[in-house]
C-alpha cells in the first residue's frame, strides 16, 4: 500500500474575490497616488501657488485596471517641469509632436533657430514620484500584495 493524500478545490464566488482584489489595488492606488500628490507639492517651485494648488489625483477603475493619475492642471506646469528654450532643450521630457508648432514641442527648443535661451528645468513631479517609490511599495503591501 502506497500512502496517497490528496486535495480539491471547489471554486466558490471567484467574482467576489476578484471584486475584493480590485477594491485592494484601489486602496493602495489611491495612498499611493496621494502620496505622489502630496511630494509633489512639496516640491513645486511656488511664486504665485496657482501651479501648486492644481496639483491634483484621479483614480479611475478601467475595466478591471485601476490607473491612479497625478497631474498639475496650471497652463505653465509643463514649462516648470521641462523647462523652456536652449536650455530647457537639455532637461529629459516626453517626446515631441512635429506637428502643431509654435504650441507643441516649441517650448522645449529653439525651434526657429532665434538663439531662445528660455529657462532651466525645475521638475517636481518626476522627483516626486521617485521619492515616493517605498511608499507605494508600502502602500500594497498594506493591503496583502507581495511586491
Amino acid at each position: 500500500m502506497n500512502p496517497r493524500a490528496s486535495s480539491g478545490f471547489k471554486p466558490g464566488n471567484l467574482a467576489g474575490i476578484e471584486q475584493e482584489i480590485i477594491n485592494q489595488v484601489k486602496v493602495a492606488v489611491t495612498e499611493s497616488s496621494v502620496a505622489v500628490m502630496d511630494a509633489a507639492k512639496i516640491l513645486v517651485p511656488v511664486d504665485t501657488g496657482e501651479l501648486r494648488s492644481s496639483i491634483a489625483v484621479q483614480v479611475d477603475l478601467n475595466g478591471k485596471i485601476v490607473v491612479g493619475t497625478i497631474y498639475a492642471g496650471a497652463n505653465h506646469a509643463a514649462f516648470v517641469e521641462y523647462g523652456t528654450g536652449l536650455i530647457g532643450a537639455a532637461a529629459p521630457h516626453p517626446p515631441l509632436p512635429t506637428e502643431g508648432v509654435p504650441i507643441t514641442g516649441s517650448w522645449i527648443y529653439d525651434y526657429k533657430g532665434q538663439g531662445w535661451i528660455g529657462m532651466a528645468a525645475r521638475p517636481f513631479m518626476r522627483p516626486a514620484y521617485d521619492a515616493s517609490k517605498n511608499f507605494i511599495l508600502a502602500a500594497f503591501r498594506r493591503q496583502g500584495f507581495n511586491v
